[in-house]
């Protein structure tokens, strides 16, 4: 009797038991700080003070009134407009050109990976070598061409396509390994019918392969758009957020804000609209993508 209890309870507790440590840090990390985080928006407080001072709402009128601000959420915005294409469109055109049976294919695949597992910091000191504009192999590559040199980082009119440029690089690999997997997924069965019907390679890549990638598409384009939209440790290394702002990036201001003047309110209030402007985004990408979607 009592051990048919214990295994009821057993089986009743045991899926909770496995999923406490993970659901507990999650609260720990992301749910509690985002809690305390948009009760902090409505007061200020400087880290090293003891006490916080209820504003209301006066952390978000001086958001709205802050030209910097703005000025950050654009250059924000502009930098995902160039990295969200630049990252989808490259990522599938390299997983579609290793997703061939060649010698050697598994080496390129874990060359296109390698800038991954490549910690951010070494990558944007690398970076910061090539777009140097003395020594950097960038203007090295431009001056084949005959082209002037260019100071990437300290032009106002280049350094965000650098920072873009980068951005890719860092993150065509990741992307590149779930396009891939994708694309080996579509059964062989669909491209065989497909050429006994006569349809060419573009026209199975437009009709066939495009359509059930769509699952993967919407993915990579939600997930790269918050990237693109948190960007900050190489704005911070290579920019710090210049020139003459045109790079301040939405993060770094939030950063900028928060520790260097301490205003731990007004950096909670622009993140929390950050937070608001990237779940909008998200529901129009799951609008405009998510129609017709069939995960089977």
């Amino acid at each position: 009797m009592w051990g048919n209890k214990f295994n009821k309870w057993q089986r009743i507790l045991a899926p909770y038991i496995f999923v406490a440590p993970g659901f507990i840090f999650y609260m720990m990390v992301t749910f509690i700080p985002a809690i305390v985080g948009i009760w902090l928006s409505f007061n200020q407080w400087s880290i090293i003070s003891p006490e916080a001072e209820f504003v209301g709402l006066q952390n978000y009128i001086s958001m709205l009134q802050d030209e910097r601000f703005w000025s950050s959420v654009y250059n924000t915005a502009v930098y995902a407009l160039g990295l969200i294409p630049g990252i989808v469109i490259f990522s599938l055109i390299t997983a579609l050109l290793l997703n061939t049976k060649i010698k050697k294919i598994v080496f390129f695949r874990a060359l296109f990976y390698l800038p991954v597992i490549t910690p951010i910091a070494v990558a944007s000191v690398i970076w910061t070598w090539i777009y140097h504009p003395r020594i950097g192999i960038m203007n090295w590559l431009i001056g084949l061409f005959g082209w002037t040199r260019v100071n990437w980082l300290a032009n106002p009119d280049t350094v965000i396509p650098a920072l873009v440029l980068m951005g890719i690089w860092l993150s065509i690999g990741s992307r590149m390994i779930i396009y891939l997997a994708a694309l080996q997924g579509i059964p062989r069965s669909y491209y065989e019918a497909a050429q006994i019907d006569g349809a060419g390679k573009w026209q199975t890549f437009w009709y066939l392969t495009l359509p059930l990638l769509k699952p993967t598409t919407l993915f990579i384009m939600i997930t790269t758009t918050i990237g693109a939209f948190r960007v900050f440790a190489q704005v911070n290394i290579m920019t710090q957020g210049g020139p003459v702002d045109k790079s301040l990036v939405l993060v770094y201001y939030i950063f900028q804000r928060a520790f260097a003047d301490l205003r731990m309110g007004y950096s909670a209030a622009m993140s929390v609209f950050l937070f608001i402007i990237t779940v909008i985004i998200t529901l129009i990408n799951w609008k405009l993508l998510g129609r017709n979607i069939s995960y089977e």
